[in-house]
């Protein structure tokens, strides 16, 4: 993620990044967010949803521990929370395997049935541009 967003998400939720600048022997989340900038708004949306349920006495206060991509898909580790936290995590995790981790459009995911490539979350521009014209094929029409 560019920095700028991941400074963005520092200055929305100080609490929930709390961890963002310790070093990476005491935090997996000095390393930031390791995800595509296209997860932004799936990031945003929630933590917004959790600092709210926190300020308002919703929610035990969460602090995020790590936030990146793992087999094509947006994985949000914290500690604190609730019920409602994993909840929230688990609809941005199933979001994330329907959006362009680069663009943030409609996506799916998968690999190029030949490769050994990692398994990612891309919309048809996206995997046409990152693997070769054929490609594309591959994914269903949206």
């Amino acid at each position: 993620m560019k920095k700028e967003m991941d400074d963005l998400l520092c200055e929305r939720y100080p609490e929930l990044f709390a961890e963002r600048r310790l070093s990476i022997e005491e935090s997996a989340m000095a390393w930031g967010p390791t995800c595509g900038d296209g997860w932004f708004d799936l990031i945003d949306g929630f933590c917004a949803e959790v600092q709210h349920a926190v300020q308002h006495g919703h929610m035990p206060p969460v602090v995020l521990k790590q936030v990146k991509e793992k087999f094509g898909s947006l994985r949000i580790r914290y500690r604190g929370g609730d019920d409602v936290t994993e909840g929230l995590a688990r609809m941005a995790t199933a979001m994330s395997e329907r959006l362009c981790e680069i663009c943030g459009h409609p996506g799916q995911t998968g690999r190029r049935p030949r490769d050994r490539m990692p398994v990612m979350t891309r919309c048809r521009e996206h995997m046409k541009s990152g693997y070769g014209e054929d490609d594309a094929t591959a994914l269903p029409s949206t």
